[in-house]
């Protein structure tokens, strides 16, 4: 899958995601809570990861497990 597919689907699902889109999305932000490299743009009202610069509000939906910087996601 490319980049730009898994980012357009990403933002897709975080539209209307299942039960257990919206499962995964809350333990992945979980994760995100505690990591160093999760970071927020004041001007923009945003958290976004400052490895890759993605939003976590939309990245949380990514159809990839693999897509953290950090391998911190299980699932």
């Amino acid at each position: 899958m490319t980049k730009l597919v898994e980012i357009v689907k990403a933002w897709y699902t975080s539209i209307d995601p299942t039960e257990e889109q919206k499962e995964i999305a809350e333990y992945r932000a979980s994760v995100c809570e505690g990591c160093p490299f999760n970071a927020y743009l004041d001007i923009a009202k945003l958290h976004y990861c400052s490895k890759c610069g993605c939003p976590l509000k939309k990245k949380i939906f990514s159809p990839v497990s693999t897509t953290c910087p950090e391998q911190k996601w299980e699932r």
